[in-house]
Formats: structure tokens, C-alpha cells, sequence
């Protein structure tokens, strides 16, 4: 692994991530965390995106032969360092905005930093996004409860909003959610993949941290 210093920053060095499967060596976006270790990121940065956000990526620490981990590409991810913190978000689409607008969502954070030499990982769900109304809860169960059998895309976006009504602490919503891998037909594919996604961000929701 090369180290070379940035001319006039001498103490901030820059370097590639290991060989791995995973993604190419050339780091795309380096890391200076307050407590002078740098971590790089190799990987895909997603055009268009702003702020910047990252799929399909690893994170290695300078000097390092080993990877801290991959994130895959399904996941959308936008990083931040706060002094010797790298804060990894991960983002959903969820119908948290206004009138049930999709909008991306951080859905958790990632805490990593170092105790001496030792690397620390904490996973924390955002607890802040946006509860449902009473009214807004009682617009999404009625949904559910009127929607004809058959599943298209139509029916995914009740099951999203059947998630965050959840989360609003709403009990039937909770009991609609678990049924609705029944309701409409038998899940496959993508639909059942976003569904298994969403009910293990609820078991992820209902750990006390």
C-alpha cells in the first residue's frame, strides 16, 4: 500500500483499500478523522446525488491489509465524519413526507471510531423519523382494509405505509403489516424481497437498543 503526502499537508496521508472482491483499490473519497486515522472508501459513487451518496462500497483504515466491511448494492449510504466519528447513514425511500410523499429517509446510522488501535462499531436506528397522525393512521388502515386482491406496485406502497404507521405505535397497523404477506396473493420476487426488507427494519425498530 502506498502512502504518499499531500504536498503542504504533510500529516494527511492518502492510500487505496486492499484487494478485495468486493470493489476496485483507488480510493474514491478519503476520511481524516479527528484522532488522525484516515479511512478510505472504494466503491460506487451514485451520479446525480446530492449530497453524495455511495452503494456497493468498502471502507478500509489507511495502512490496513484488512477491510472494516462491504456494504452492498441495494444499499444507499451517505457518510459524514464528526471528529473522530465516521457516521455511515444508510437511506430508505419511505412514504414519511407530506401526504405519504416517498422520500429518502435515514433509516440508521452507523457510529465507527477507535478505542486506542481497536475499531468500534455501534448500528443505531434514527428513532426521529416521522410518526403518522391519528388521521394519517386511520387513512392508511382504511386503504388496506378497501384494497382488492392482487398485487402490483400500488400494493407495496400500503405495506410501506403499513410500516411506518407501525412504528407510529399503531396496533392494528402492526397486525395489518403482518398480514399483508397473505392478503393479496402469494409474494415473489422484488415485492417479496422489499417486504422481507421491511419486516426485518420492524424487527430491527422493536430491539430496545
Amino acid at each position: 500500500m502506498t502512502l504518499t503526502s499531500v504536498y503542504g499537508q504533510a500529516n494527511k496521508a492518502s492510500c487505496d483499500c486492499p484487494k478485495t472482491q468486493y470493489a476496485g483499490t483507488k480510493a474514491d473519497t478519503t476520511f481524516y478523522l479527528s484522532n488522525g486515522k484516515t479511512v478510505v472508501l472504494c466503491g460506487y459513487k451514485n451520479p446525480d446525488s446530492e449530497p453524495t451518496t455511495f452503494s456497493e462500497f468498502i471502507l478500509a483504515v489507511c495502512g490496513q491489509d484488512t477491510i472494516i466491511d462491504f456494504w452492498g448494492a441495494v444499499l444507499t449510504c451517505r457518510l459524514k465524519v464528526n471528529k473522530d466519528t465516521l457516521l455511515v447513514d444508510q437511506l430508505q425511500n419511505l412514504p414519511a413526507g407530506k401526504n405519504f410523499k416517498f422520500q429518502e429517509t435515514v433509516w440508521t446510522t452507523e457510529k465507527i471510531h477507535f478505542s486506542g488501535q481497536k475499531l468500534v462499531r455501534k448500528l443505531v436506528v434514527n428513532r426521529q423519523i416521522r410518526k403518522y397522525s391519528q388521521d394519517e393512521i386511520q387513512s392508511v388502515l382504511k386503504t388496506y382494509e378497501t384494497a382488492k386482491t392482487g398485487l402490483d406496485d400500488n400494493k407495496m406502497e400500503i405495506a410501506n405505509k403499513l410500516f411506518i404507521a407501525t412504528i407510529s405505535g399503531d396496533k392494528k397497523a402492526r397486525q395489518y403489516f403482518r398480514e399483508f404477506k397473505s392478503k393479496f396473493g402469494t409474494l415473489d420476487g422484488a415485492f417479496a424481497e422489499e417486504y422481507s426488507d421491511l419486516t426485518a427494519m420492524l424487527e430491527l425498530w422493536d430491539k430496545k437498543e
